[in-house]
């Protein structure tokens, strides 16, 4: 094998490497999109030397990756059959920015790190028939709550309500 024939082995696994590379990127940053994991539940704020604050509804939303992303807004809308039969609109739900568990502030979330957005416990979404809750993305995707998750929150809910 002469230098050149071992030059031109070495060209070729790069050019190989550096395709692959390449295509891996793509992937990455226009095909897989980024996912959030969005979840309910009703909580209170425990401070040494301070009064409790809650129960209020928190909604989170963890950013499962591939890249950062941002939490834009909550969204509700109602069950399926209800959007067929009559209702197809969503409807966004206003935070409470003032509490100090709410950390949704329209700001790049990186990957592994979750936003709170926090409503107050006489938010009227749990009782007026809304069966999905979801948080939108900084590309307009919407993540929804899963269906049995918010069905554990709403029987929670009511418990905290009933007492």
């Amino acid at each position: 094998m002469t230098a050149a024939e071992i030059a031109i082995g070495i060209s070729g696994i790069s050019l190989l490497i550096s395709m692959f590379l390449a295509g891996w990127t793509v992937y990455r940053d226009a095909i897989q999109k980024p996912k959030f994991r969005v979840t309910i539940s009703v909580r209170s704020v425990v401070q040494q030397n301070r009064d409790t604050l809650g129960p209020d509804i928190h909604i989170d939303a963890l950013n499962l990756g591939p890249l950062p992303n941002r939490a834009e807004k909550a969204l509700i809308r109602r069950g399926f059959f209800s959007r067929i039969i009559r209702d197809r609109s969503l409807a966004v739900i206003i935070p409470d920015y003032t509490h100090i568990a709410h950390t949704a502030r329209h700001e790049r979330t990186e990957v592994g790190d979750s936003v709170t957005f926090v409503f107050p416990f006489t938010a009227s979404f749990p009782q007026e028939g809304y069966s999905q809750v979801g948080v939108c993305d900084g590309y307009g995707k919407i993540h929804w709550v899963s269906a049995k998750a918010y069905g554990t929150f709403l029987i929670e809910y009511r418990n905290i309500a009933d007492s």
